[in-house]
């Protein structure tokens, strides 16, 4: 007996074979191509948006208007504008809400939404013209989920990413509706399996499992739902070593397997293995090496690294402040921590870390230098980045130069002790940030290591307009968190910067944080921690209140030893003036960046205009 209304058709003429091999055939490239849909109505949601503003231009700009335009009239043109354009922010932003189940985040409306309608569309496809014929819809599932592999895989490329140029976006805007575009795959996928599995028990052919071409088909539908599994949060979160390299064998190896299953998805697996491997040879024919010079950063486990580049590749990080990179280890730098033969080793082929360029070329470096802070949370990358600091630290130390370059065994001696890196970039959002010239106010909160991203903003909004209306707050939980910014970054004596330091207590660790014995350390690390140590001491005897410190305003609450009150924060942006417009920038922990919006949303409700950014990898 088959599902509902359908039954197992058998004995199937081959007139009548042919024409449902061709109804999959078209259905699966009707789906394919609907894929673009979505794309062309942007675009000409854009070119209608373009014709309207040149007509409203063109006409306010005539030499001569035939009717004079009723003040009335033109108020209330403005008027209704002004609705329309509140009414949108409003909905934008609504459309961009986390959905929160349980405490956990599981995508925003905006995804669930487009997700459900393409879900409900390709179901649409993959239903009709079905008759009763159960093996043809089941047949209709898996085509229709399969076409969908290109697209796909296209959302995910890093390099070469043609949704990217279309929509002007970047490669992480991009990469959520990847997301969305796996797990409806997923779902068609686990109709197409769920379907296959009922023919074969109510026809007593669960044998067929075992059948090679029908085994492929079962392994690339487990190794998909271990794909998504490992993509998810938490399992990143502990271990973006599982994650990644689950993710990059398994998606070379599904297509294969799904060749090898069904002849007639073996054009879309052509395309996807094609889009793949073509965006893996461009970032690879991208990817050059810096020699690596290492440095801790006294009281924390911060690790600073300065890596040399061509010039050529610098000149596209100056052009992007706050980009990040793909950072990764080649096997000759590798040896001073690992058996070549190792497992260990080897895994380092597959490990590409992303960091945030805190600063490219200019203070504090050469002029083809970029800095990264990384912090050491124990993964295998940090880990090995610690070591390379241990061994500078051990190698600066030695009464001998020439001596401690021989006996560290840093790689690459010859460069002064440089450690050889892979680096892949620049990626980002900043490439498609909009002008901050026309904002009236901008604000940039970071949290912790995020002000790699946030500095290197701020610095480059002041360096277009020095008279901008721009403010920096950063919080840091231990004082030595900050050095690497305010003394090499010119933000000692900036106004408009302001620290909070969350962990000091009375001259005692707090989670870790910067203490007594740990300022002593930082004194006899070289001026930059005296200095930090001296100004922290300093901001600890102060006793005014407020914001504002002791008279100068910077390293706000200080003397409070507490988190920034966020909400405060955005509401004095905020409050200047109902028609000035705002960017919001925040780079911090996921906690922080929900905090902030729920903050800026209240002010977005009230029809302000603002235009917000959360910084962030993973998902």
């Amino acid at each position: 007996m088959g599902l509902f209304t359908y039954r197992f058709i058998e004995g199937l003429t081959q007139a009548e074979k042919l024409a449902r091999r061709q109804a999959l055939d078209n259905y699966g490239l009707a789906a394919q191509l609907s894929d673009l849909l979505p794309v062309v109505l942007i675009l000409l949601y854009r070119l209608a948006k373009w014709v309207v503003q040149e007509r409203v231009e063109g006409s306010s700009n005539g030499e001569y208007a035939a009717v004079p335009s009723s003040p009335v009239m033109k108020r209330r043109r403005e008027e209704g504008v002004r609705d329309w354009s509140v009414r949108k922010r409003r909905l934008q932003w609504w459309l961009g809400e986390d959905v929160v189940v349980a405490g956990h985040v599981y995508g925003q409306r905006d995804q669930w939404i487009v997700g459900v309608v393409w879900l409900v569309w390709l179901v649409v496809l993959s239903v009709k013209d079905t008759g009763e014929d159960y093996l043809h819809l089941t047949k209709r599932f898996g085509i229709v989920a399969v076409s969908q592999y290109p697209l796909q895989y296209l959302l995910s490329l890093k390099s070469l990413n043609p949704f990217c140029y279309l929509l002007k976006s970047s490669h992480e805007q991009v990469n959520r509706w990847h997301r969305v575009s796996a797990r409806v795959t997923t779902a068609l996928l686990f109709i197409h399996g769920g379907l296959y599995l009922n023919f074969y028990i109510q026809n007593n052919r669960l044998y067929r499992l075992g059948v090679p071409i029908v085994l492929a088909g079962v392994i690339a539908f487990v190794s998909l739902n271990l794909m998504l599994t490992t993509a998810l949060r938490p399992i990143r979160h502990f271990s973006y070593r599982l994650f990644f390299i689950t993710h990059l064998l398994l998606a070379i190896a599904i297509p294969f397997l799904i060749l090898f299953h069904a002849a007639p998805a073996r054009s879309f697996m052509i395309q996807t293995l094609l889009v793949f491997f073509v965006d893996l040879i461009s970032r690879k024919m991208d990817t050059v090496t810096g020699h690596a010079k290492f440095e801790s950063i006294p009281g924390t486990n911060l690790i600073k690294l300065t890596a040399a580049i061509p010039h050529g590749k610098m000149n596209r990080f100056r052009g992007h402040p706050g980009s990040h990179i793909y950072l990764s280890i080649p096997a000759a730098a590798r040896a001073t921590f690992h058996d070549p033969t190792s497992i260990s080793h080897l895994l380092f082929e597959f490990l590409f870390n992303p960091f945030t360029v805190a600063s490219a070329g200019g203070e504090g470096g050469g002029e083809s230098e970029l800095t990264l802070i990384a912090r050491h949370n124990g993964g295998p990358m940090t880990s090995a980045l610690g070591h390379y600091a241990v061994l500078a630290k051990s190698a600066a130390s030695s009464s001998s130069s020439s001596r401690a370059l021989n006996n560290s065994a840093i790689p690459d001696a010859r460069n002064e002790g440089r450690v050889p890196l892979h680096i892949e970039g620049p990626y980002g959002s900043v490439t498609h940030f909009p002008n901050f010239g026309l904002f009236d106010r901008v604000l940039l909160i970071a949290g912790g290591v995020g002000a790699t991203f946030a500095v290197p903003v701020y610095k480059a909004v002041l360096s277009e307009n020095p008279s901008a209306k721009v403010q920096l707050v950063w919080s840091v939980r231990t004082a030595g968190d900050a050095t690497w910014a305010l003394l090499r970054e010119g933000l000692m004596s900036d106004e408009n910067v302001q620290i909070y330091v969350t962990g000091v207590t009375e001259g005692r660790t707090r989670g870790g944080v910067w203490d007594q014995q740990q300022e002593g350390e930082a004194e006899g690390s070289g001026a930059e921690g005296t200095e930090m140590s001296r100004m922290f001491r300093r901001r600890s005897g102060s006793t005014g209140g407020g914001s504002g410190g002791s008279g100068t305003g910077r390293f706000t609450s200080l003397h409070n030893r507490q988190r920034p009150d966020l909400r405060r924060v955005v509401d004095d942006v905020f409050r200047h003036g109902q028609d000035e417009k705002v960017a919001v920038v925040v780079c911090g922990p996921e906690e922080m960046g929900r905090e902030v919006r729920e903050y800026v949303g209240v002010w977005v409700r009230r029809g302000r205009g603002v235009w917000f950014h959360k910084e962030g990898f993973g998902f």
